[in-house]
């Protein structure tokens, strides 16, 4: 194996890592960010070591000064309360780390990296969403008998790195069309469709401005729409209206006054979808107080949908707006009710914990970051990127992984060059 095979190699393995990380469908590699599973994060952590010293990445003032920032903010905090939580801080520490050496190594390669291996993962995830619509119960049983890793969640059944299988009884299957027909739904290598789905939409979006808008010649972006239809997601059909927008606000095609109003009405029909509108009823039919209450009298763990996670952390960002709670759960106001509740959204969390000072660092970075993208590969509209990882943050907490943190703090660690074009 020559040199530049060799290198290939071990940058496709490494973001390859990172990506299953990010699908977060074990304990394992949920460990990132949950310290559960030692070994999970001992790997991660043994590989962006070996992988920084491969492409000796040394120290600059970007990751001095971020690390210095957020050093500064952990100890008011630990201040504030009177209390000293290692391990949030290490959380961050190694996140920031792991994002810097994945673009200070890489720098705008990375993103074709990302693609590429992502679209391998998502014609393997094909591949067994096909088997799994023909012979569910054989894939089931097969999962069963090779799954060596532990479901990071209790919606999932199993897991074999490549891909999840979500339990029967929560997940697996939505109303896709009008009437009772039902199919099950394609999870890739996540813990959920809809966490695939996000993944999957940030990868268009690089093969689109990669591409300069153009589908002719272009097989990844059939492989990750397929993969996207498959997932049956409210955020990913959301954000992918997002992103015809953005292809017709570039594209320049002869055919684009035809084709436009074509794919508006694709976009209008996906979001009126039963399962996308039984999905904003139920989510705007749970009752804040009545899954407190219930987790105060019947014990149990309970994660509220999106809205009303965001308004629980909300109320949690009102009551310390300038910092936040930090690593501090019990300021949580549900946890000195002594309920045992969970929130997923992301932006929900960028407030409650880290108040109006991760707020304004969050979206200053993102801000900086999509313009910096539109600069550098020479399309028009940043405000889509914004867009896009804004609608992510509100369904998911992604964007504390350190491969979404990649899109958003990139204009830290990237950098100013012109603009290019990488096929």
């Amino acid at each position: 194996m020559n040199t530049t095979r060799k290198t290939n190699f071990i940058n496709n393995f490494f973001v390859f890592i990172l990506l299953i990380y990010a699908g977060r469908a074990s304990v394992f590699v949920r460990s990132v960010d949950t310290f559960e599973n030692i070994y999970g994060l001992l790997f991660i952590i043994i590989s962006v070591l070996l992988f920084s010293i491969y492409h000796k990445v040394g120290l600059k003032n970007s990751l001095v000064y971020l690390i210095a920032g957020f050093s500064l903010y952990f100890t008011f905090s630990t201040f504030k309360f009177n209390e000293f939580h290692p391990r949030f801080y290490f959380i961050y520490f190694i996140s920031f780390y792991i994002a810097y050496v994945l673009i200070n190594s890489l720098k705008y390669y990375f993103f074709l990296i990302f693609e590429n291996v992502l679209v391998q993962l998502c014609k393997i995830s094909i591949g067994f969403w096909i088997i799994l619509i023909f012979f569910p119960s054989t894939l089931y049983q097969l999962f069963d008998s090779i799954a060596f890793l532990t479901p990071g969640t209790e919606g999932i059944a199993s897991n074999i790195i490549f891909y999840t299988l979500n339990s029967e009884s929560i997940t697996e299957k939505v109303n896709f069309i009008y009437g009772n027909q039902s199919i099950y739904r394609n999870a890739g290598f996540s813990w959920e469709p809809g966490g695939f789905a996000v993944l999957i939409n940030l990868g268009m979006f690089i093969n689109m401005i990669r591409y300069r808008f153009s589908i002719k010649n272009n097989k990844n972006i059939w492989i990750l729409l397929l993969a996207l239809i498959t997932t049956f997601s409210t955020t990913g059909y959301g954000i992918f209206v997002i992103l015809i927008l953005f292809y017709f606000y570039n594209n320049k095609s002869k055919y684009k006054g035809l084709l436009f109003p074509i794919f508006i009405a694709l976009g209008i029909y996906l979001l009126s979808l039963p399962f996308m509108i039984d999905k904003v009823i139920n989510n705007s039919d749970n009752n804040i107080d009545d899954q407190v209450e219930s987790s105060l009298l019947y014990g149990g763990h309970k994660t509220p949908q999106r809205l009303n996670s965001f308004l629980i952390d909300f109320q949690d960002f009102t009551n310390n707006p300038i910092l936040g709670y930090g690593g501090h759960q019990d300021e949580r106001w549900t946890s000195k009710l002594g309920a045992d509740i969970s929130t997923i959204s992301g932006i929900g969390k960028v407030f409650a914990v880290f108040g109006l000072v991760g707020a304004i660092f969050f979206f200053t970075l993102l801000y900086k970051s999509s313009k910096l993208f539109a600069l550098h590969y020479n399309f028009k509209g940043w405000i889509f990127l914004f867009l896009m990882i804004s609608m992510i943050s509100i369904s998911y907490s992604l964007i504390f992984n350190p491969l979404l943190m990649c899109f958003w703090m990139c204009v830290l660690f990237l950098p100013k060059t012109k603009t290019v074009r990488l096929l």
